[in-house]
């Protein structure tokens, strides 16, 4: 009893820690399978023998499992690979595994975890009336906390996890041969339970891992340490940290292992820890090493180096600055000389504005560094320096700014386009100026380009792009631009080149005049004044006979040099009536109004025939016609009139003849035809047949 009283202030204190957290490592540990309420961890040993661990998932099977005690049994189920068909189970516990007397803790009294769970278990708690609902929730997380701490010590020490009887170890296994284990309490059949259970063999043995990730953030005489828990915690449930100053011989840094305490139902992904130093100067490794339930300490993970370091709390300042033959800068700054050895270096950061974004121009790693010359300035300087180690750049909330004398204009533009749509609306594109202390750029117009060129851009383009609108229903053909660079300084570069834009042509070109039609050997000349436009690129000729209803496309003539045009008809026919109109057209595809026609007989006689007779029969009118002609025949038009009313076209035909169903009595009924040619032209009328019903 005296070992339980030694360790009850202990209790009281750690037990608060506990309170919302009830920390059972088992529960996430590999080859574990569970019941409802009991749950089981297996470990084959490299030699001979299985350790067995296992838990009560609650506080009232923790009761059950103190007082009943905990009967493990073994089944063979497969030896050299074969499945066995007799699988009685050994009992491996000749009596129920309870909590060991406890005058078999008291030699481990020194054990801390040994005295934790004696006292939660065999503890009396001191008795507190229950007269309200408040003492009776205080007595319940009082007993929660005295199953959880129990459970915490016997996972961390092997030895108290066999004196509260939740160990054993099975050392007479066979290398062949592979296990069901099975554990449940052994309580009266009147009280149900369930039964965890686990299948291994000794060929299942592996390795246990070194630990993941290790990092330190080092401070003003202390390091924090933290590395990834959450890959091992199946495996791990605590930790021991070690520390060096050679990289060789290890000590831990502190007696008690490393448990990262979580809230309910959460899975931490790492621990930490954090180590005082003595001094600053002084290099440290740590390494980390991970601890079972079965107390195996696993390999140690990789090592980690570095000294406590002085955190960087304040920015250097620029004490000097200096401008050298208006082409460098040099730059001085002050920052504690026995800082230098807790810092990596300074950096200087420039822009030709005191707000936006700003350039890294020079770093240095040089702790003692206190000054920098720009070699390469801008005319417009503002300076920001910082100083930074291996984690963090402290800025310097001032600028610095130095200016060059500057009467250099910028580089003149190049790559001016642009386009212009069917409303007027001019998109200007151009290459963006190399210059450093460009400002913008000013946009210039004209109608002409020898004319002067007006600011349109009273405001500083600093984009290289430009919209503009200009007015299309003008009798101008082309827009023109130019722009120039502006520094910081006012210096203008000079124009860059010349931009024609031609305008949208929204005015058709005037009408050609013919000057006559004249006969030619086997043809008809045609003579006219060409457009007074000049954006017109070709006339167009239009012919129809004296009998057609329509003009016929002829053919296009690029425009040609003078005030003339000519074009010789050869497609006439001897002693056909023709009628001429010619058109023009400008670049933008507007047409011009037609010429006034010009009409002209084709030299020759007539070589057309065209005759048409007709056969009566009571119920229809058959046509039949002869075509006398040197030009090929392509359709042959039908017209038609009834009584006084004009002729109309009724049909074509292919052929050379036609008849006409639709008679009715007492009428008139009169028909003509017409030859259509390949080439588009067209006979005249032929001859009139009537018939009377």
């Amino acid at each position: 009893m005296i070992l339980v009283l030694q360790y009850e202030s202990f209790i009281h204190t750690k037990m608060k820690k506990y309170i919302v957290t009830v920390f059972v490592s088992l529960v996430f540990l590999t080859g574990l399978q569970a019941g409802e309420h009991v749950r089981l961890l297996c470990r084959p040993c490299l030699k001979d023998s299985i350790l067995l661990r296992w838990a009560p998932a609650d506080k009232q099977t923790w009761d059950l499992g103190n007082r009943y005690g905990y009967l493990v049994e073994r089944y063979t189920i497969l030896r050299d690979g074969q499945l066995l068909e007799d699988k009685e189970p050994v009992v491996l516990t000749s009596s129920p595994q309870k909590p060991a007397p406890l005058a078999m803790w008291e030699p481990y009294q020194e054990d801390k975890y040994v005295s934790v769970a004696a006292q939660c278990i065999f503890g009396e708690p001191e008795p507190v009336p229950m007269v309200s609902p408040s003492t009776i929730a205080s007595k319940y997380r009082e007993e929660l906390n005295r199953f959880s701490m129990a459970l915490y010590a016997a996972d961390q020490s092997v030895l108290t996890a066999g004196l509260s009887g939740l160990y054993w170890v099975d050392k007479t296994v066979a290398a062949n041969e592979k296990y069901l284990y099975t554990v449940h309490i052994a309580a009266p059949d009147s009280i149900p339970v369930d039964t965890a259970y686990t299948f291994t063999g000794l060929s299942e043995y592996q390795p246990l891992p070194k630990p993941l990730e290790l990092t330190a953030r080092w401070e003003d005489k202390k390091v924090q340490l933290s590395w990834n828990i959450l890959y091992l915690n199946p495996i791990y449930n605590s930790y021991i940290v070690e520390k060096s100053t050679d990289g060789k011989h290890y000590t831990a840094i502190s007696e008690n292992a490393v448990v990262q305490a979580v809230a309910e139902n959460t899975v931490p992904e790492y621990a930490y820890r954090s180590d005082s130093l003595p001094d600053n100067r002084t290099v440290w490794y740590y390494r980390v090493k991970g601890i079972n339930a079965f107390g195996e300490t696993g390999p140690p993970s990789d090592s980690i180096v570095g000294h406590g370091r002085i955190p960087i709390t304040y920015a250097p300042v620029i004490v000097n600055k200096e401008v050298i033959n208006n082409k460098s800068v040099r730059l001085q700054w002050s920052y504690p000389d026995e800082m230098n050895q807790y810092i990596t270096g300074f950096r200087i950061y420039r822009s030709d504005r005191p707000t936006g974004s700003k350039e890294k121009i020079f770093e240095t790693k040089k702790a003692s560094d206190r000054e920098f010359i720009d070699k390469k300035p801008d005319m417009t300087n503002y300076y920001v320096l910082s100083v930074f180690d291996e984690e963090k750049e402290k800025v310097s909330p001032l600028h610095t700014y130095a200016e060059l004398i500057d009467s250099i204009p910028p580089h003149t533009p190049s790559g001016l386009v642009g386009q212009i749509d069917s409303l007027g609306i001019v998109r200007l594109t151009w290459r963006r100026n190399t210059d450093r202390d460009i400002n913008g750029y000013r946009i210039f117009r004209s109608n002409h380009p020898d004319f002067e060129f007006l600011l349109i851009s009273p405001v500083m383009v600093t984009d290289t792009v430009f919209v503009d609108s200009v007015n299309v229903n003008t009798l101008n053909k082309a827009i023109y631009y130019r722009l120039c660079a502006e520094d910081l300084r006012l210096n203008r570069s000079d124009f860059g080149n010349l931009l024609a834009l031609k305008l949208p042509d929204k005015i058709p070109p005037v009408a050609p005049v013919v000057q006559s039609v004249e006969e030619q050997k086997k043809g008809l000349q045609i003579t006219w004044f060409n457009s007074s436009s000049d954006d017109v690129v070709r006339h167009h000729i239009y012919r129809k006979t004296n009998n057609d209803t329509v003009f016929h496309y002829l053919t296009g003539i690029e425009r040609q040099a003078g005030i003339q045009s000519v074009y010789k008809d050869n497609s006439v026919q001897a002693g056909e009536t023709y009628i001429y109109q010619v058109q023009a057209e400008d670049d933008s595809g507007w047409y011009s109004p037609f010429s006034s026609p010009v009409l002209k007989k084709a030299p020759g006689e007539p070589v057309e025939q065209i005759v048409l007779k007709k056969q009566e029969n009571p119920d229809k009118i058959r046509l039949s016609w002869t075509i006398q002609s040197k030009k090929k025949v392509e359709r042959v038009l039908i017209y038609k009139a009834i009584n006084d009313a004009p002729i109309r076209l009724l049909e074509y035909s292919m052929g050379n003849d036609y008849t006409d169903t639709e008679m009715a009595l007492e009428k008139t009924y009169r028909y003509r035809i017409k030859a259509v040619y390949e080439d588009g032209s067209s006979s005249e009328l032929s001859n009139e047949v009537i018939i009377k019903r």
